[in-house]
């Protein structure tokens, strides 16, 4: 957590562009995962996508689907909490896994994970959702150099 990029605190996935041309996604908030209109994030100079990841059109509509069908999950305050701890050098607290189902309660960079790794994408620490926060993902595009500005 302390080496993680420290600018990284939120993960939305694009889901479609409407008639209007306003791209919206889903995301992991407090309320439950809803819809968002993506216009802020792409207008923001701190946004970093991973648009040059490689993705099939079949994996494109099954992290967009997984993403759907998450829409009004709670969020997680606890996930939240043990992250925090986790960036203060505290022990894990506590430890939640998912073990094949879907989570009963997401933060924005977990619904992405668990998205992607149903559709058969690499993504950060699949096999963990629960611990999976926004700076992973940024360090995993990275490194995978599939990281790109809005």
């Amino acid at each position: 957590f302390r080496s993680a990029p420290n600018l990284s605190n939120h993960i939305a996935v694009a889901h479609h562009t409407d008639a209007h041309g306003t791209l919206w996604a889903i995301e992991g908030r407090p309320g439950g995962a809803g819809w968002r209109d993506a216009g802020a994030y792409l207008a923001s100079p701190w946004t970093v996508t991973n648009r040059v990841q490689p993705k099939t059109a079949v994996q494109r509509a099954a992290v967009c689907k997984t993403m759907e069908a998450m829409l009004g999950t709670a969020y997680s305050w606890a996930e939240i909490a043990e992250d925090a701890g986790m960036a203060f050098g505290l022990k894990d607290i506590w430890s939640e896994k998912v073990n094949g189902t879907p989570p009963g309660e997401i933060v924005c960079s977990s619904l992405a994970a668990y998205a992607y790794d149903k559709a058969g994408l690499p993504a950060p620490s699949p096999a963990d959702y629960a611990h999976v926060t926004p700076g992973d993902w940024t360090a995993w595009l990275i490194q995978n150099r599939w990281s790109s500005p809005a």
